[in-house]
């Protein structure tokens, strides 16, 4: 009877080492933060160290640690940006991380993607980015990158919202730093949107539209183009059409009779320069 409490024992302790960082990965969340830890409105500003899974230093501000390659002036809905978060405190090897674009009322905003494998989304569709256990390891910082597409025009200022974890590599919860970082991007002025637009020559009809929605636009040379139709959030409802070598005057007609009534957004990808315009479902 001993011999089986020893054993029995040993198992729950094996078992409670798994589930809390063990194996080497020295971050207690390994294979990923749980959604709402990314010192956000929505998960009530917790992040992994005020949510008790490490119990290290309090938590610090940093600043700039965010960084994207949406231009000074603004995004422009419905267009995709890189993301960078360049997280670094010398000393360690081990780094976890998870961000999320929200308003301040705790809405997401726009879509995130993964680029690579050192990342990947959690939270209902998709609110959050974190590492994965083969993001974890630096040497003196970390750098992870992921994709954010903008969301339909008029929805404002987007904040990311970001928590860091540098890990004192002791192979438990104890002792780490966590800091939060954010960055707040806004959209651009109508004008600048507009010059995108005109520069296709892009039009719709009718617009509002029941059953077909007609597009036509010039192209002064030859161009891969990507259109896609986007529901009031930023979401990406459909992928229209994708055609390479168009030039010239081209025309297209879609239907859409089977989408819901309300409000979507047509979004034209023209070698990485985006045109959105607004349509109306009836």
């Amino acid at each position: 009877m001993k011999k089986l409490l020893f054993v029995l024992s040993s198992l729950l302790s094996l078992v409670v080492l798994m589930a809390f960082g063990g194996g080497g990965n020295n971050v207690h969340n390994g294979s990923g933060a749980p959604a709402g830890h990314a010192g956000d409105p929505s998960g009530g500003n917790k992040t992994c160290n005020t949510s008790g899974c490490h119990t290290g230093s309090a938590v610090t501000d940093m600043a700039g640690v965010i960084t994207s390659d949406i231009p000074t002036a603004g995004y422009t809905p419905g267009a995709t940006y890189t993301i960078t978060a360049n997280f670094v405190k010398a000393g360690h090897t081990k780094y976890g991380f998870q961000a999320s674009p929200q308003n301040a009322s705790g809405t997401k905003l726009g879509t995130l993607a993964n680029i690579n494998s050192q990342t990947q989304l959690v939270g209902t569709g998709g609110k959050y980015v974190t590492h994965t256990g083969s993001g974890l390891s630096g040497s003196g910082s970390k750098i992870w990158t992921f994709s954010w597409t903008a969301p339909a025009t008029g929805l404002g200022p987007v904040t990311f919202y970001g928590a860091f974890n540098a890990t004192n590599s002791n192979n438990n919860t104890s002792g780490d730093v966590v800091f939060k970082s954010t960055l707040v991007v806004t959209e651009a002025p109508a004008s600048v949107q507009d010059l995108r637009i005109n520069s296709f020559s892009l039009s719709t009809f009718p617009n509002p539209a029941h059953d077909n929605l007609n597009i036509k636009f010039i192209l002064s040379e030859s161009s891969s183009v990507e259109v896609d139709l986007l529901d009031i959030q930023g979401q990406k409802v459909s992928n229209l059409f994708s055609e390479s070598g168009m030039n010239g005057e081209i025309s297209r007609s879609f239907d859409i009779s089977a989408y819901p009534q309300g409000i979507y957004f047509l979004r034209m990808n023209v070698e990485g320069n985006y045109a959105l315009q607004k349509i109306v479902k009836l």
